[in-house]
């Protein structure tokens, strides 16, 4: 199953197989945590509205899940070509100056998924403490999606960049 979702980036070279593996890696864990999060509010759902009863934990486990999969599934985006882009202006260069815009603003991109990625990891100092009001885990384990979804998202731009890699998918607005 995880074999059939393409990569848009060359995976023959071993830097290509360790970004394949890191994003395998991301998406079973997006998974596992997807089927978490539904079964933990679908479960809240039915309790509440069938037995008039809730179960306490479920709202914050539900929020906390919700925060890893939207921060792990930016890496998956950025290495799909998948995110947002507004390339009007871009549009207009020749195709090697696009191919400059493009590692110039991956480059840029990778600095500021690192520079997020560090500040989570002061944050989690400073919050390791602090514990969530229904369940026993440090409300770090907020900054820590955040962290580790740009890192990823940081190492794959300076794939990018390194590579200058442009893709276009399918169904692109033109």
């Amino acid at each position: 199953m995880m074999n059939s979702i393409p990569a848009t980036y060359d995976t023959s070279t071993p830097l290509g197989k360790c970004f394949r593996g890191l994003d395998l890696i991301l998406i079973w864990a997006l998974v596992l945590i997807f089927i978490f999060m539904v079964g933990i509010v679908s479960a809240q759902v039915v309790m509440r509205y069938g037995f008039n009863v809730s179960i306490d934990w479920a709202e914050e486990s539900g929020r906390l899940a919700f925060v890893w999969v939207v921060f792990l599934a930016i890496p998956l985006a950025a290495s799909q070509s998948a995110h947002i882009g507004i390339n009007l202006f871009v549009d207009k260069f020749s195709p090697e100056h696009q191919r400059l815009i493009q590692r110039v603003s991956a480059a840029l991109c990778a600095a500021l998924s690192f520079a997020i990625a560090w500040s989570c990891i002061e944050l989690c100092k400073d919050q390791w403490d602090e514990q969530m009001a229904t369940i026993d885990v440090s409300v770090a384990y907020f900054f820590v999606a955040v962290g580790i979804g740009m890192l990823c998202t940081g190492l794959h731009m300076v794939r990018i960049t390194i590579t200058g890699e442009m893709h276009k998918q399918s169904g692109d607005a033109e």
